[in-house]
C-alpha cells in the first residue's frame, strides 16, 4: 500500500503524518472535523489549557462513536430478528407446498 506524507493543521499546530495515499482526502476531513470541534469547544467552555480541550473533545468524540457503535449493535440485532422472521415463514411456506 503506498502511502504519503501529509501535514495537517489542527488547533493552530501543524502535524506531519505518515497516510495510505487512498485515506489522504478522509485524514484531511478528520484534521477539520477535529479543529472545528476544538475551536467550537474553546468558544463554548472558554477554557484556554489546550490539553482540557483536547482531552474533553476526546471524550466527547468517544461518546458518540460508543453511541453509535450501542444504535448499530441494536439495528444489527433488528435485522437478524426480521431475517430469522422471514426466513421462517419461508420455510414454513415451502413446507405446506410439499405436502
Amino acid at each position: 500500500m503506498d502511502t504519503q506524507v501529509v501535514n495537517i493543521l489542527v488547533f493552530g499546530r501543524t502535524l506531519k503524518l505518515t497516510c495510505p495515499v487512498n485515506e489522504v482526502e478522509s485524514l484531511d476531513l478528520a484534521a477539520k472535523d477535529l479543529d472545528n470541534r476544538l475551536n467550537e469547544l474553546r468558544r463554548k467552555t472558554q477554557l484556554m489549557n489546550s490539553d482540557q480541550l483536547i482531552i474533553t473533545a476526546a471524550l466527547n468524540m468517544s461518546y458518540e462513536l460508543t453511541k453509535q457503535k450501542q444504535k448499530n449493535m441494536q439495528l444489527e440485532n433488528e435485522f437478524n430478528d426480521r431475517l430469522k422472521k422471514i426466513q421462517n415463514l419461508l420455510d414454513n411456506v415451502l413446507n405446506c407446498n410439499q405436502l
